[in-house]
C-alpha cells in the first residue's frame, strides 16, 4: 500500500486530502479523501503512470471521476476529470 497526502486543486478551492493506492501487476485500486468525502476506486497501471474511474457523494450529487496521475517514488501528481471540470491534485503542495 502507497499512501499519498495530497492537495486537491478543484473549482471551489483547495483542500488537502489522503490517496492510497495498491499496485499488483497492471491493476491499480485505493481510496480517495478529502474534507469529509471518500470514495474507492480502481483502474490500470502502465509502469509509473496511473489511471483509475470512482465516484464520490457530495452534497452536490454524486461526482464521478476519471483520474491519470503519475507516480515518482513518493510523490503523485495527476488530474482527474468530472462533470464540474478538471481537477487537479498533488503530493506537492505548491502544485
Amino acid at each position: 500500500m502507497e499512501s499519498f497526502d495530497i492537495y486537491v486543486r478543484s473549482p471551489f478551492g483547495k483542500y488537502h486530502g489522503q490517496l492510497d493506492l495498491s499496485r499488483e501487476a497492471s491493476i491499480v485500486t485505493g481510496s480517495l479523501s478529502f474534507l469529509t468525502f471518500s470514495s474507492d476506486f480502481s483502474g490500470a497501471v502502465d509502469g509509473d503512470e496511473i489511471s483509475f474511474k470512482g465516484a464520490m457523494s457530495t452534497p452536490l450529487g454524486l461526482i464521478q471521476y476519471d483520474a491519470r496521475a503519475v507516480v515518482s517514488g513518493d510523490t503523485i501528481e495527476g488530474v482527474a476529470q468530472t462533470r464540474l471540470g478538471a481537477i487537479a491534485f498533488s503530493s506537492k503542495e505548491g502544485r
